[in-house]
C-alpha cells in the first residue's frame, strides 16, 4: 500500500483536524470553533502555570521575585528539557511562593505523573515524607525528583557539572534515554 492509498477513520480525521473552516451550513464563524471531543485542550487551573502539561510533568519552583523562574535558570531548564526530548510545551512550571501548592488539588487539575521540585524547596502541602535530593521516588503513583541544587548546576564549575552528571542519571532512567 503506496501513501497514496491510505484511509483514515472518522476519528484519525476529527483528532488530525480539531478545527473547520467550512460546516454542513457553510463556513464556520471565525470567532467559534468547532472542537473534537477529544481531551487535547489544555486545562484550566487554579494554579497559573507556565507551559501547557501536555506530557503531565510539573516543576514546581520558589522563586519570590519573579512571576515563574529567573530568565538564567529557564534557560537552563529549557536545555534539560531538550536533552530529555522535551519542551516547554510538555511541562507545567508553577512558582509555588506566589501560589503555595496543594498536592491532591495538583494532583486533580493538571494529573502529574513527574514532579520535580527544583532549586529552593518549593511549598508543596499534603506531603508527608522527605524525598532524597537527584532521586527518583514515588508517592501514591508520582515520581518526584527534588533538584535542590539547581542554581549551582547552571554554573559551568566543577561543582556543577558533577551536580549535572548526578542529575543526567536520574533522567535517564526516568526519561528512558
Amino acid at each position: 500500500m503506496g501513501i497514496n492509498d491510505l484511509k483514515l477513520s472518522d476519528a484519525v480525521v476529527v483528532a488530525l483536524y480539531r478545527e473547520t473552516l467550512v460546516g454542513r451550513d457553510g463556513p464556520a464563524p471565525s470567532e467559534k470553533t468547532v472542537k473534537s471531543a477529544l481531551p487535547l485542550e489544555t486545562v484550566d487551573t487554579g494554579y497559573p502555570f507556565l507551559g501547557n502539561n501536555l506530557r503531565s510533568i510539573c516543576f514546581l519552583v520558589s522563586y519570590p521575585d519573579d512571576e515563574f523562574i529567573p530568565e538564567e535558570q529557564l534557560s537552563f531548564l529549557l536545555k534539560i528539557l531538550q536533552a530529555c526530548k522535551c519542551g516547554l510545551d510538555d511541562i507545567a512550571l508553577i512558582n509555588t511562593k506566589n501560589y503555595p501548592v496543594e498536592i491532591n488539588n495538583l494532583k486533580r487539575e493538571l494529573n502529574p505523573r513527574i514532579i520535580f521540585l527544583w532549586g529552593e524547596t518549593p511549598i508543596v502541602k499534603g506531603i508527608d515524607q522527605e524525598f532524597p535530593d537527584m532521586t527518583i521516588s514515588t508517592w501514591k503513583s508520582i515520581s518526584f525528583v527534588p533538584v535542590r541544587q539547581a542554581e549551582l548546576m547552571s554554573r559551568n564549575n566543577p561543582e556543577g557539572l558533577a551536580l549535572k552528571r548526578n542529575l543526567w542519571v536520574s533522567l535517564k532512567k526516568l526519561f528512558n534515554l
